[in-house]
């Protein structure tokens, strides 16, 4: 058991990293697109895929951190509750059924990306909504479902694993039998990293979906929001670039293996300058 449970965090990390990955790849084509001012020269079907893979990741970053969150919940507060669910196998066919879902839920996008043509001719990836009804319904669609639902859970579950870690320590404070014991230690890392996982989340797609509703009622953008709608973008981006190497830093693993190393490293040094040192002793 202690086995499939130390597993389970990194398939979720393991699946964050693949859905970041899904949204750079398209980063070079809209960055391409923006570069000759808005003109799309890779076709509709490109179109469609690339602005798909790109919402994609907006939809699979948040179930999979709502999915995260309440694990650690469940391992930290309820650490006997639901082990039947918390199993390696049941994990991946969890994250599947959230790609799935997600894929489900991003039907608009690939019904309403399109390369469409304006009146000076110029050519741009974009969706075609018409009317400002259409304008609304997706932008709260795609806010709330990627955003606002996933983001009250997910505190829920941290407030709760706060709450019960507080009451824990003043409990064993009071009894004077306050001691830190392993797995403890491995849980609370765990928490940390998932916590520092979910503040980088928040902060690189919080400016973007509350531009994108304070857009619903600016009639006629200034520069000033031109520039924070731009800047916001930039977050977004920079936020699924920095995940990966946040998921590689934070792992344990990668920290064991990394002291591994260097210290194989340091023998293989030192036996190195032990060689040398018996060559020359014996040359003289």
């Amino acid at each position: 058991f202690r086995t499939q449970k130390k597993t389970i965090p990194d398939i979720y990390i393991c699946n964050l990293a693949i859905a970041d990955l899904v949204h750079i790849i398209g980063m070079p084509f809209l960055i391409h697109q923006w570069a000759r001012g808005g003109e799309w020269v890779f076709g509709s079907p490109l179109c469609t895929i690339i602005t798909s893979l790109d919402t994609c990741n907006q939809f699979t970053c948040s179930a999979i951190m709502t999915a995260m969150s309440l694990d650690r919940y469940l391992a930290l507060v309820q650490p006997f509750r639901l082990t039947h669910l918390r199993t390696r196998s049941k994990t991946i066919r969890v994250n599947l059924c959230l790609w799935v879902a997600s894929l489900i839920l991003m039907f608009p996008v690939w019904v309403y990306s399109k390369v469409i043509k304006f009146k000076d001719g110029l050519e741009s990836c974009a969706f075609d909504l018409t009317s400002p009804g259409d304008v609304l319904w997706y932008t709260l669609y795609l806010t709330m479902t990627t955003f606002f639902f996933p983001l009250p859970l997910i505190l829920i579950c941290y407030i709760l694993i706060l709450c019960y870690t507080w009451e824990m320590y003043q409990q064993n404070k009071k009894a004077g039998s306050y001691t830190t014991r392993i797995p403890r230690q491995r849980v609370m890392r765990l928490t940390k990293m998932v916590l520092a996982l979910v503040s980088v989340f928040v902060v690189s797609a919080a400016p973007f979906h509350v531009i994108q509703l304070m857009n619903l009622q600016v009639s006629q953008p200034t520069l000033t929001f031109y520039v924070s709608y731009y800047v916001s973008i930039c977050f977004s981006y920079a936020g699924s670039s920095v995940n990966p190497f946040l998921y590689i830093l934070l792992s344990g693993n990668f920290q064991k293996r990394l002291q591994r190393c260097t210290n194989t490293e340091v023998r293989m040094a030192e036996r190195d300058v032990n060689i040398i040192e018996n060559t020359l002793k014996s040359s003289f």
